[in-house]
């Protein structure tokens, strides 16, 4: 029985590890932290979704490339093993 307890509690755990784990977010820019982060993420990830999506309206994947170069010419880092603020292209 106790052991039944203690793997319950363990997974628990770890669960909430993964999910806690979920909010770290793979861009991060040296000039902006917080509440402005999240402002300017959002302002410089549109203008580069629409730059683009422009550029190769029916490529996804290039879409993506050019997402990532236009984010970085504008100083933002990206780090794949976070998840949280990401690029998607939307269906059209």
């Amino acid at each position: 029985m106790r052991s039944i307890v203690t793997a319950t509690i363990l997974a628990t755990l770890f669960a909430a590890a993964l999910l806690m784990g979920g909010c770290s977010k793979p861009w991060t820019h040296p000039d902006y932290t917080g509440a402005t982060l999240d402002r300017m993420f959002k302002n410089d990830s549109v203008q580069c979704e629409v730059v683009a999506g422009e550029k190769y309206p029916l490529d996804k994947h290039k879409q993506n490339r050019e997402f990532l170069m236009c984010m970085a010419d504008k100083g933002w880092n990206y780090h794949p093993d976070g998840e949280g603020i990401t690029f998607q292209t939307k269906p059209r």
